[in-house]
């Protein structure tokens, strides 16, 4: 195979332009028509051995306790499906994951298959490096339909016409709104339903919800979540905009309705009714949640499992409900946070690497991280995969799932670098150091356009 190394030069340009952030962001599976990756056009599946052929698989260190059903349950059901395959997790510390992950490229030494994000565009940045290897000719040689996964997930995939890569999860980041249905019930407020809710309803209620002094509440009516480029792209979504341009060339953050979604958010930092990350105690607004102290908190979808195995824990457990983000009448599709799990172009296996890595995308997958994590994954058919377990919060996320739309991610794949100056900048509005007017929205533009336009 071709591209088994990154040169020198082109690995330094790369760690230069900063290596995306990695994303945690998790019924037996139907026969393929004809067994996934078995052969490729143009290639040979291996010859019988008497050992088995070992595919490695890079992770981040950790993930086979903090998810065994997609890196313990699945790869061990996979080799006993397939006993001429061996597999190898390879873990990397989270911290230096993608830094990690290009430097072994560049000498050579990259394990066969991995787990990529396309959030802070590291997959991409991967593909336009020669790392990874498109599995079209796979798909097509087994049989298996791109219509298996949802469209959002398939097109942030295709770059240049080519697929790259298998989906592991398509989730819609911060789209939904942890409720205190306590708070509510003592403030005689009817509790929500679980989608429709406007945002005018999320102020008017953050405002009966919040209680004590404004130097010093007790309990916070609505705390935003604007940590990283999901909330605040999917925020402005719903407001009815994009991030950028279709070419990922221009920020549209100077146009009308980004100004009013900050304008949102800022009011509840002004009437105090929300606090700023720096401000809070020991495990933010989080642990305040948790605590009885914040009515409305927006998360993720991994917030869930914590809340759960939380209420089992505080001094005062209370009653609880999760509901959808407020959507705009004219909001876009919440932005697809899509996790993969890919074949690097070093592989020498690669007909073998594409069979695991189906097995990565296939049902028996998505029941494994529905049972272990809450999760739903990348696939059309996951709510009939974990029908016998649907709960509300499941069917809330297929829900979102199938609202979303690819990211207009930058076209120079520098997503990390893009986020930092969305934070450190919006950051000034929630602290208060700058006041929200046309110019600081256009500067705001300015700043991220000059990111856009470096080379890749």
């Amino acid at each position: 195979m071709t591209h088994a190394r990154i040169s020198r030069r082109r690995f330094l340009w790369s760690l230069a332009a900063g290596a995306s952030g990695a994303a945690l962001a998790a019924c037996a599976a139907p026969a393929a028509p004809t067994q996934p990756g078995s052969q490729t056009a143009g290639e040979e599946a291996a010859p019988p051995s008497q050992e088995p052929i070992t595919i490695t698989m890079h992770i981040q260190a950790g993930w086979e306790e903090a998810v065994p059903g997609m890196y313990v349950r699945r790869p061990q059901t996979f080799m006993e499906e397939n006993p001429d395959i061996k597999i190898e997790m390879v873990p990397i510390p989270g911290a230096e994951y993608d830094t990690k992950l290009l430097t072994l490229a560049s000498s050579g030494t990259i394990a066969d298959t991995m787990h990529t994000s396309d959030v802070w565009t590291q997959h991409t940045r991967m593909v336009k490096l020669g790392v990874l290897r498109n599995v079209d000719e796979n798909l097509e040689a087994a049989g298996i339909s791109k219509d298996e996964w949802l469209p959002a997930a398939i097109n942030t995939l295709t770059i240049d016409g080519k697929m790259y890569g298998l989906p592991k999860t398509c989730h819609p980041g911060d789209a939904y709104i942890w409720i205190n249905e306590d708070l509510f019930n003592e403030a005689g407020i009817p509790l929500p339903e679980v989608s429709g809710v406007t945002h005018e309803q999320i102020t008017e209620w953050a405002e009966a919800l919040s209680q004590g002094p404004e130097d010093d509440r007790s309990v916070y009516g609505f705390v935003p979540r604007v940590v990283g480029i999901q909330g605040i792209v999917n925020g402005a979504r719903q407001f009815g905009t994009y991030e950028n341009n279709e070419e990922g060339t221009e920020s549209l953050a100077d146009n009308e309705q980004w100004r009013q979604w900050a304008g949102w958010v800022k009011s509840f930092y002004d009437r105090k009714q929300a606090a700023t990350d720096n401000a809070l105690p020991s495990g933010g607004a989080d642990g305040l949640f948790l605590a009885g102290r914040v009515a409305m908190r927006p998360n993720q979808r991994f917030f869930y499992r914590r809340v759960n195995v939380g209420m089992e824990e505080v001094e005062k457990p209370f009653s609880w409900r999760v509901i959808q983000y407020p959507r705009g009448p004219e909001a876009k599709g919440w932005g697809a946070s899509v996790d993969t799990h890919s074949v690097s172009t070093a592989c020498k296996h690669p007909a073998e690497a594409f069979r695991f890595i189906y097995a990565m995308a296939d049902q028996t997958f998505a029941r494994y991280v529905a049972e272990d994590q809450g999760y739903l994954t990348a696939r059309i058919d996951d709510l009939e995969t974990v029908g016998d377990m649907l709960y509300p919060f499941l069917e809330l996320q297929y829900q979102c799932m199938t609202e979303e739309e690819a990211f207009r991610q930058p076209a120079n794949a520098r997503g990390l670098e893009v986020e930092t100056v969305y934070k450190n900048e919006l950051d000034k509005l929630w602290l208060g150091e700058e006041e929200l007017t046309p110019a600081f929205m256009q500067n705001m533009k300015a700043a991220v356009d000059e990111i856009l336009t470096k080379p890749f």
